[in-house]
C-alpha cells in the first residue's frame, strides 16, 4: 500500500457490517464538514440512513465513533504508508532537486485530494490532540529519517540543494505542502493538477542552492 485509500480504510473494518460502515463513511463526512463539536451522532445516523441506536450499540459514544476511524490510521494505515514510501520511494538515488520534489509532494498531495473528508477528519485531531500527534511522531522509524538524510545528502553534493541543515530544509518543504493543503481542506481552495506543478515548482525553487 503506497498511500492511504478509502478501500485501505475498509479492510481494517472487514469484520463490521455494511450498516456499520456506512455509519463510519457518514460519520467522516460530517466530521469533515462540521467538526468533532459541532457534529452530533443524530445527523450521522439520518446521512447513514439507521436508527441512533446502532451508533450507540456499536461504538459507544460520539467520542468512540471518532476514535474508530481516527485510531486504524493511526495506528495500522499511516505505519504501512510510511514504511512503504521509505522502502519504495526514498530507496530511489535522487540526482536531481526535481525527482526528489516530484517523488515526494505529487502522490501526497494526490492522496489528499481523493481522500480529502478523511484526511480533513485525521489532520484536525491530529492538531488537537496532543496524544494523537506523539503516537504518530513515535511511529516513525529510523530508516524513515535516515532515509530522508541520505536523499538530502546526495542532492547536497550533487549541487542540486541549497546549504541548509537537512531538519531546515524539511521544515521549509513541509510548510509549503501544508500551506496547500490547509487551503484546500480549510479554505475551499481548488488542488488541481496545476496546483500540484505549482506547489512542485515552488519546492524546487525554494531548495535551490
Amino acid at each position: 500500500m503506497a498511500d492511504l485509500t478509502i478501500s485501505d480504510y475498509a479492510q481494517v473494518f472487514g469484520n463490521l457490517t455494511p450498516k456499520q460502515r456506512k455509519i463510519l463513511e457518514s460519520a467522516i463526512e460530517v466530521f469533515a464538514e462540521k467538526g468533532y463539536a459541532n457534529a452530533s451522532t443524530h445527523e450521522i445516523a439520518k446521512r447513514a440512513g439507521v436508527a441512533e441506536g446502532n451508533i450507540f450499540a456499536r461504538f459507544g459514544s460520539k467520542r468512540g465513533l471518532l476514535n474508530a476511524i481516527i485510531q486504524p490510521v493511526a495506528h495500522r494505515i499511516f505505519p504501512v504508508a510510511v514504511s512503504d514510501l521509505v522502502d519504495r520511494e526514498l530507496a530511489s538515488p535522487f540526482q536531481t532537486r526535481h525527482d526528489f520534489c516530484e517523488s515526494l509532494i505529487r502522490r501526497r498531495l494526490q492522496m489528499l485530494r481523493d481522500n480529502a473528508a478523511l484526511v480533513k477528519v485525521f489532520i484536525t485531531e491530529l492538531l488537537n490532540q496532543a496524544t494523537v500527534r506523539q503516537q504518530l511522531v513515535a511511529q516513525l522509524p529510523e530508516a524513515y529519517w535516515e532515509a530522508l538524510d541520505e536523499a538530502l545528502d546526495r542532492l547536497r553534493a550533487n549541487g542540486e540543494l541549497v546549504a541548509w541543515s537537512n531538519h531546515t530544509v524539511l521544515k521549509y518543504l513541509w510548510s509549503l505542502v501544508g500551506g496547500v493543503a490547509a487551503s484546500f481542506l480549510y479554505f475551499n481552495q481548488p488542488l488541481t493538477d496545476e496546483t500540484i506543478n505549482n506547489t512542485i515548482t515552488a519546492a524546487e525553487k525554494v531548495l535551490a542552492p
